[in-house]
């Protein structure tokens, strides 16, 4: 039970149990952090429960993978590393299958462009690298304008042999390229120009037709002991449905616990463009899953939107789902990102059972963005002893000069520009979030924590923590 004389006058609370005496701003400051991922590409946009044990779990939107059976060919723990291919470079790795296989896939950015192509060539392997490329290819693929990070393939109904091979990446335009892990790994050999270089190319065999289609995001999962100092071994929990309408991607996700269940809203999208985004929300009862997803009338593995954009077909989208639990009311806030306009919106629920995303109530405009210059998604918490709601996002976001924006609210579902937060933070932030309890409260009383990539270099960011105080 809290009692509130004022934000500036001390405040007198039961915090699990102990009474402290502490004056508690709603406004925070951000105390010196350290980085929690330095492994390259990145973990971004943090959903951040701190439970009452006192461990914390933290799921963050990561890169994503490939259905289906495969074989790598490249170290998958190493660093990763975006390799650009210019005029007449050429990128080449020669592999041992061991097996008969469907296909060969190879990672490639394009650092986001729409204009970017290449050619993908596979050859039977002959003595050397020089005689095997002036021989005819087995097949060969021209991807013109392909997506960021797509997994280009040549593939056969007819399967190909066991045997040696060479597949040859060549004529690159705009801004092509190739991913490459650090790591060296048995049965292969990498080369740029016809030399050799240290690493593997990232790419792996597909062992069967059905397997191979790409998916760019899905969600990691982490559990810290100690306030962030170390944490377990990473885990991809929740992946995209193959088939599905969230095939593409899982990206941004945010939790709560309600009852026996956490529940992860998350974007996808069916554009392959990344464009016109919707909002989903699976469900588990660890945080670890196995997660079923919303499938508009109850729980399933075929996805379906609780929150479906209908905006400019160019447009970004809806999704980016931050949600909380007060006074038996669920607040489900996700972006809305039109032609023109940057908002979060929000939706409730009151009174939330099992198949509460049938009942989600929109009441509009929570933030409103628009004015802010590269501004992003907002996570919300709720403060108890103010009795009053907090939204943060980022603004000017991958600058040298972004920031936090902190905003607050009496009733949840329109919010006040608070602060500008620029002290204590790294350059070129983006995508922030914050901790809270399992039904999205903060408790001042506790050490609490935000949390925010960051890095000059596309999709090449480290993720920062900080403490942070109200006091």
């Amino acid at each position: 039970m809290l009692t509130v004389c004022s934000c500036s006058k001390a405040i007198r609370a039961s915090v699990d149990g102990e009474v402290t005496d502490s004056a508690y701003k709603n406004i925070f400051t951000v105390q010196p952090g350290w980085e929690i991922y330095t492994g390259g590409v990145y973990r971004y946009g943090p959903s951040i429960i701190q439970n009452t044990d006192g461990t914390i779990d933290a799921w963050f939107a990561a890169p994503g993978g490939t259905f289906g059976d495969r074989i790598l060919l490249h170290e998958d723990a190493g660093t990763q590393t975006a390799i650009a291919l210019n005029g007449a470079d050429i990128a080449a790795q020669k592999f041992i299958a061991t097996q008969s296989f469907y296909a060969i896939a190879v990672a490639c950015p394009n650092w986001n462009s729409t204009n970017s192509s290449i050619t993908l060539s596979l050859y039977q392997w002959n003595s050397d690298y020089a005689s095997t490329i002036a021989s005819a290819p087995l097949a060969k693929k021209v991807y013109s304008n392909y997506q960021d990070n797509q997994n280009l393939q040549i593939a056969s109904d007819e399967r190909f042999a066991g045997g040696n091979y060479l597949w040859v990446l060549t004529n690159p335009s705009g801004t092509a390229g190739v991913w490459k892990k650090e790591g060296e790994v048995s049965n292969t050999q990498n080369f740029k120009n016809g030399e050799v270089v240290a690493g593997s190319y990232q790419s792996f065999l597909l062992l069967n037709p059905s397997s191979g289609a790409h998916y760019w995001d899905q969600a990691s999962y982490m559990r810290s002991t100690d306030g962030g100092k170390n944490w377990s071994a990473e885990k991809m929990v929740l992946k995209p449905t193959e088939g599905t309408r969230d095939q593409l991607s899982i990206c941004d996700p945010g939790v709560i616990k309600l009852g026996n269940y956490y529940y992860a809203g998350y974007t996808s999208t069916e554009d392959e463009r990344g464009l016109f985004n919707h909002a989903y929300v699976a469900r588990s009862t660890s945080p670890e899953g196995p997660w079923e997803k919303w499938d508009g009338n109850g729980w399933s593995n075929d996805p379906q939107p609780v929150i479906t954009f209908n905006g400019d077909a160019d447009a970004w989208g809806a999704g980016e789902p931050s949600m909380i639990i007060n006074n038996d009311t669920l607040f489900f806030y996700y972006t809305w990102h039109d032609k023109n306009i940057l908002e979060t919106r929000v939706a409730i629920v009151n009174d939330p059972g099992e198949n509460w995303p049938a009942q989600l109530q929109q009441k509009g405009t929570a933030v409103d963005k628009t004015a802010i210059a590269a501004a992003d998604h907002c996570d919300v918490k709720y403060r108890d002893d103010l009795k009053k709601y907090y939204a943060i996002h980022t603004a000017s976001r991958l600058t040298a000069n972004s920031y936090i924006v902190l905003w607050e609210s009496t009733d949840g579902l329109s919010f006040t520009k608070i602060k500008e937060i620029r002290a204590g933070l790294k350059p070129y932030l983006h995508n922030c979030g914050w901790s809270g309890d399992e039904q999205g409260h903060i408790n001042p009383g506790k050490q609490q924590y935000i949390s925010y990539a960051y890095g000059p270099n596309w999709a090449n960011w480290n993720t920062m923590w900080h403490p942070i105080s109200f006091k």
